[in-house]
């Protein structure tokens, strides 16, 4: 196969989007903020939720955040928050943010219902 045919291939490719996550669930986690990463492809926020429970959370790409006037500093590592995720499936303190609520009672918003394969109403 030619370069040029490859590289075609490879741009119809799709993307994971939500399917490895369980949209179904909503689990609400409240923990300190152990890192906070703005970068292509996704955005991934490390929340420590107890001594011995951290949980990865993948979040939308920058560019997409951009627009919602989220940026690399949204997020500082030590703040408190609780968020809103959809878990993987199968996999143990991993998901996919929804929203989250700061301390000061401020709630953002990541994936609204209805976008990124979430159902309007979750049960």
């Amino acid at each position: 196969m030619n370069g040029i045919a490859l590289a075609f291939l490879l741009l119809l490719a799709p993307h994971h989007g939500t399917s490895t996550y369980d949209m179904n669930r909503e689990i609400s986690l409240t923990g300190t903020v152990k890192e906070w990463s703005y970068a292509n492809p996704h955005t991934w926020l490390w929340l420590t939720v107890s001594t011995t429970e951290e949980w990865s959370i993948e979040g939308a790409p920058p560019n997409f955040l951009l627009r919602q006037g989220w940026s690399p500093t949204t997020l500082k590592a030590g703040e408190k928050l609780t968020v809103l995720i959809s878990p993987l499936k199968g996999e143990p303190k991993r998901g996919i943010l929804l929203e989250l609520k700061r301390g000061s009672g401020e709630t953002l918003i990541m994936r609204p219902r209805g976008s990124f394969g979430r159902p309007d109403r979750v049960n």
